[in-house]
């Protein structure tokens, strides 16, 4: 098997199986709480009639809460996520390296993540290693969903980031105050985070505004926590202003790169998101639409939609 389908079809195998599997699960007692949980997503720019910067992400991720953890017992969680990304110039059908208003990146990527709850706030911390270039995959598989599947132009590839191995810590705190309770609850949150690596260097201040039924935050959807099945159903709108320290899929390794071509990013993002959030039993639906400024000033800004779904046993 072709490198460039190993992560993708994976992906989706996994997918097949968790469906097939689904009745099964239903079936099952579920007076207990859940401890684990999967969960599928997807990140795609083509539903909002674009495909450029961002183009699509496939993320695999498993998480359990942990009855005893490293300092508290029933607060802390452990997470681990796969994830695929494709980053193409709106211009995909060019190799004029004039006409190329980023360079086409590719990354495959595993985290490792840990979390500790607090009654109104969370601290998270993660670690990232993964690939970018030809190795990752993600050129390939865009190549080949292009032309097998969606039957539109195939993305050339032309200029794409080398080929390097990447390393990231990044650590986020949110402190949220809940303004009125259930069955309409208004929640306010700050969420500052930052990450340092040879993929990614920013600090990042973020802020949340949720309206509905919502749980409270080392239970809730709203900051990916397993352990309760009470309903939540509510939107949320969020802000964040990321300075930018570096950039690898605009301007290669932090350590040093040779890549064909590559570019320097704006030192300041804004991004700017809505998500609709449902948790039913075992169940969690998700949908996002993200905004953010150009990343670079060659760029425009980009807009692209997050489809979710999470099964908890």
């Amino acid at each position: 098997m072709k490198p460039m389908n190993v992560f993708s079809l994976s992906f989706f195998g996994c997918i097949l199986f968790f469906i097939l599997n689904t009745t099964l699960l239903q079936a099952q007692d579920t007076a207990a709480l859940p401890k684990q949980q999967i969960e599928f997503r997807h990140d795609n720019d083509f539903i909002i009639f674009t495909d450029q910067y961002y183009s699509s992400g496939l993320l695999l991720t498993y998480r359990r809460h942990l009855a005893s953890g490293i300092f508290t017992k029933d607060r802390e969680q452990f997470t681990v996520e796969l994830k695929q990304e494709a980053h193409t110039p709106s211009n995909v059908d060019t190799e004029d390296i004039l006409k190329i208003d980023r360079p086409y990146a590719g990354f495959s990527g595993l985290t490792l993540g840990w979390s500790l709850a607090g009654e109104f706030d969370l601290l998270e911390v993660r670690t990232l290693v993964g690939l970018t270039g030809p190795s990752s995959g993600a050129g390939g598989f865009q190549r080949w969903h292009h032309k097998n599947i969606v039957f539109i132009s195939v993305p050339t590839w032309f200029t794409e980031i080398e080929d390097s191995f990447h390393a990231n810590l990044e650590v986020s705190y949110a402190l949220e105050w809940e303004l009125t309770p259930v069955p309409f609850g208004v929640w306010l949150a700050l969420k500052p985070s930052a990450a340092y690596g040879t993929k990614d260097i920013y600090v990042q201040p973020q802020f949340i505004a949720s309206f509905g039924r919502r749980n409270t935050i080392g239970r809730s959807i709203a900051f990916h926590q397993v352990g309760s099945m009470e309903r939540e159903i509510y939107f949320s709108f969020s802000f964040g202003y990321r300075f930018v320290g570096h950039n690898a899929l605009l301007q290669g390794n932090a350590l040093g790169d040779k890549s064909l071509y590559t570019i320097e990013p704006n030192d300041r993002v804004r991004y700017v998101g809505f998500d609709f959030r449902h948790r039913f039993g075992k169940n969690d639906y998700k949908f996002g639409y993200r905004y953010n400024s150009p990343e670079a000033p060659e760029m425009d800004n980009h807009k692209y939609i997050i489809l979710s779904y999470a099964r908890s046993f």
